[in-house]
């Protein structure tokens, strides 16, 4: 389990995930973390993309999950972001002797890129590759009007078999929509991203509230790429420190690593 984030934007794509490995009891209790570092972000130099991974990957594959990625990746059996995408799919679908894995063992792949929109242009686009999706739902507890408790619970639709999913530009809604979002900044979470979830929320507020004193601006400057990857870098940093000095298993953990993608490459 980790935590990976995949910010696209007019700027360009921001990519951060943490380093620790955690390793479960097949009752799925944490066994070890492993938090000196596996690549969890991976560099695609043929085609100037890059791929993150979170989840269950030792139910893929006994090989080290980031040594596999690279062999897949090294390849270059693939010509575009799409094509990509799809090898990682049936990489996945062959490792896992075409058959889905078990109940509970959720694995995804951020591919991120840029690649041609419907109207011919080429911006910032996602894929995810995974195995089923997934989702928080959340109990909370009261006591009359006061909260007391709140009891999050992942539910999973069946396991089956690794596809591709063209997560945005969002093949369902206009170009125009999708400008409009990528201004905004299109954000994809995946891991334990529970609590990043929770605080990112009121963080967004925070920052709305405060970005609106003059002069003062978090990210420094969000139409510059480099300051919205470190913003980003800052982010999963502050998560790791917060699994820290908590009583949680430091399952989010180790060293952060960050890489953006501008139209015109790799940043340095």
């Amino acid at each position: 389990m980790t935590l990976v984030l995949t910010e696209l934007s007019t700027a360009g794509i921001a990519m951060a995930a943490d380093s620790a490995i955690t390793k479960f009891s097949r009752e799925g209790k944490v066994m070890e973390v492993d938090q000196q570092g596996w690549a969890k972000l991976v560099r695609v130099p043929c085609i100037t993309a890059a791929v993150s991974y979170w989840g269950f990957v030792g139910s893929v594959t006994r090989v080290q999950f980031d040594l596999w990625l690279k062999r897949v990746i090294d390849r270059e059996d693939y010509e575009d972001l799409p094509s990509l995408a799809q090898r990682l799919a049936d990489s996945l679908n062959e490792a896992a002797h075409a058959r889905p894995l078990a109940e509970g063992r959720e694995v995804g792949i951020h591919v991120a890129g840029y690649h041609q929109w419907a109207d011919g242009l080429r911006r910032p686009f996602f894929f995810h590759v995974h195995n089923g999706h997934g989702r928080f739902v959340i109990h909370d507890e009261t006591v009359g009007n006061r909260l007391v408790a709140a009891h999050p619970r992942w539910v999973s639709e069946p396991r089956k078999l690794f596809e591709k999913h063209q997560d945005f530009p969002r093949p369902s809604i206009s170009v125009q929509e999708n400008m409009a979002i990528l201004e905004n900044g299109y954000m994809t979470r995946n891991g334990d991203f529970f609590i990043y979830a929770v605080i990112w929320q009121h963080m967004e507020q925070a920052l709305g509230y405060i970005n609106l004193i003059p002069g003062v601006s978090v990210p420094r400057n969000p139409a510059d790429l480099n300051s919205r990857k470190g913003f980003l870098h800052t982010m999963l940093e502050m998560m790791v420190r917060l699994y820290r000095c908590s009583n949680q298993s430091r399952i989010v953990g180790g060293t952060v690593t960050s890489l953006g993608i501008g139209p015109n490459g790799f940043l340095a």
